[in-house]
């Protein structure tokens, strides 16, 4: 009888697949069909296999007796290895199998050198939580259901040295009636939530109607003494702004207006604005796809967030949808 965990390949996948919508239906056995829908959907056969070309990405399979029993889904961002779903089959339970796949993740993320590792589990999962805070993990928030329309505990487990605490500095940027006080707002709770100390400064252009709208947001684990700054990791730039320029380390630009723009930094075109018409009907969802793309960049794993309760009644499913949609584009 052999047991082995090693890195997932293509030939891997149905296997998982099928491993994968087990989990769906025993975690999110209350939750709506639309949902555990659009889960199995993000996780297809097409998308585990594109990501398995990520150099960031940690999937792992587990075989016994060449048999898949069990799974890790995870991801190295910006240092922080996240882990977005890990099972192991029902006959298995109780054999320490999960703990060493668990293990073999943290292994993989010290190898990327990531300095932490980040799981949200659903708070009624004891048994997971058992597991995660005897592998050394410390729950680190709770965020309530009313917040974002599910409940969900973060747990945390430091894996090196801290690095020196930075603030992270966002710009969104666009037209006014593009939705950027409201992404701007969203974002800010969403960190805030998650421990981080948060500031938001909105710049308004002089126009009475439309003119520019600039969102500054800076968080940290620590104290902002100086909410201000000359530099962004990250600029969101929604349309062209007549009277400024922004300097940033990456720039999420969309597709129509990016032939007319000075880049300062690496760039990242996405057609937000061609996917909303094309694949939503509508410009009106630009800023919830790229509400998602920048979702992603800060690591915020929506995959288990239900946006009902956060998001306008009208349009609800189209803009879960969108932002979903711009969570999983893929580099």
């Amino acid at each position: 009888m052999t047991f082995r965990i090693k890195t997932m390949t293509v030939p891997d996948i149905p296997e998982v697949q099928k491993l994968f919508n087990e989990t769906i239906t025993k975690l999110c056995a209350n939750r709506p069909p639309e949902e555990r829908r659009h889960l199995k959907e993000d996780n297809s056969p097409k998308r585990i296999k594109e990501r398995l070309k990520d150099k960031n990405s940690v999937y792992l399979v587990a075989r016994k007796d060449k048999k898949a029993i069990g799974y890790v889904f995870g991801w190295n961002l910006d240092g922080v290895g996240h882990i977005h779903w890990f099972y192991v089959t029902k006959g298995t339970k109780g054999m320490g199998y999960e703990r060493k796949l668990q293990e073999k993740a943290l292994s993989e993320f010290k190898k990327m050198r990531c300095y932490e590792s980040r799981v949200f589990v659903y708070p009624e999962d004891r048994e997971t939580c058992d597991l995660l805070e005897s592998l050394g993990f410390l729950e680190k928030a709770s965020l309530e259901e009313e917040f974002l329309g599910v409940g969900l505990v973060l747990f945390v487990k430091q894996l090196a040295k801290l690095p020196k605490a930075v603030q992270k500095k966002l710009i969104l940027a666009g037209e006014a009636g593009q939705g950027i006080k409201l992404m701007a707002h969203a974002l800010a709770n969403i960190l805030a939530k998650l421990g981080k100390e948060v500031s938001v400064n909105l710049v308004y252009d002089a126009a009475v109607r439309g003119g520019d709208i600039t969102a500054e947001l800076v968080f940290s684990d620590e104290r902002i003494d100086v909410p201000f700054f000359n530099k962004a990791d990250i600029c969101l730039r929604l349309s062209k702004p007549v009277r400024r320029k922004f300097n940033a380390d990456k720039q999420i630009i969309d597709m129509s207006i990016a032939e007319d723009l000075e880049y300062v930094g690496a760039k990242d075109v996405r057609p937000f604005k061609q996917d909303a018409i094309e694949k939503f009907g509508s410009p009106i969802f630009i800023n919830m796809i790229a509400l998602g793309r920048v979702l992603n960049y800060i690591g915020i794993p929506i995959d288990q967030v239900d946006f009902r309760t956060s998001l306008p009644a009208r349009f609800l499913e189209e803009n879960v949808r969108a932002i979903k949609y711009g969570y999983t584009y893929q580099d």
